[in-house]
């Protein structure tokens, strides 16, 4: 609770979370380093990624081996599963099991950009491993209402008044987002000549997962049962 600082009036309020968690962290220089090698493996490779992907984007490169960052990437989650549950003010009922998925890097140039999208996993993420100085520049020299060239913005729930329904960062070298992948995303454009690069993640929880399947096959075996019971008549 707090309280209003006019002292003519005593007002008590409380602020109400709402909304989905999306996790801010840092990454290590030593983790950066090792990203930046598999994407430059990646590139030499022509692993193109594109077909999966939402973004315009001309170099977008799946990660050959991604059980080579699976313990990195599991501290991260580590971190999000302990600050959702604070958020949440409610331990896991049952604690995820998490499965790296995916992982991509991207080589964003001038003018390209990601539209609105989601992913289809439970939780996704972005690390931004090269953020050029020009790219500051423009957004330090932005006028205008929006985020500004650059940003990364998420989206959830209805423009309404008295509401927020988005959150837009300027993404900075070693930063890393965690979020539910369902959350619309976009990332809007640079105009500088040079290159960002980011690496994306998509996880799987194997627990959900397992949850649904046996959730789908009771429902397959008592719309068997309906069908059976049917005919007999």
């Amino acid at each position: 609770m707090a309280k209003s600082k006019d002292k003519a009036v005593e007002v008590k309020y409380q602020v109400l979370q709402w909304g989905p968690c999306i996790v801010h962290l840092k990454i290590s220089e030593d983790f950066q380093q090792k990203l930046l090698k598999g994407a430059e493996e990646a590139r030499k490779k022509k692993k193109d990624f594109r077909s999966n992907l939402a973004g315009i984007i001309k170099e977008e490169y799946s990660y050959e081996d991604r059980k080579d960052y699976v313990d990195e990437i599991a501290q991260f989650l580590t971190v999000y599963d302990a600050a959702y549950q604070k958020w949440k003010s409610e331990e896991y009922k049952v604690k995820p099991e998490y499965i790296l998925n995916s992982l991509w890097v991207n080589f964003m140039k001038k003018g390209e950009y990601n539209p609105p999208h989601d992913h289809s996993d439970f939780l996704s993420f972005v690390i931004f491993l090269k953020v050029p100085e020009e790219i500051t520049k423009e957004q330090d020299e932005f006028v205008g209402n929006s985020a500004g060239p650059g940003s990364l913005s998420f989206l959830y729930g209805e423009g309404n008044r008295q509401s927020i329904t988005y959150q837009s960062v300027k993404p900075k070298e070693r930063d890393i987002f965690i979020f539910p992948a369902w959350i619309k995303h976009y990332v809007a454009p640079f105009y500088s000549d040079v290159t960002r690069i980011s690496v994306s993640g998509n996880i799987m929880d194997s627990v959900k997962i397992s949850q649904v399947r046996i959730a789908n096959e009771l429902a397959a075996k008592q719309a068997q049962k309906l069908e059976t019971k049917d005919e007999g008549k």
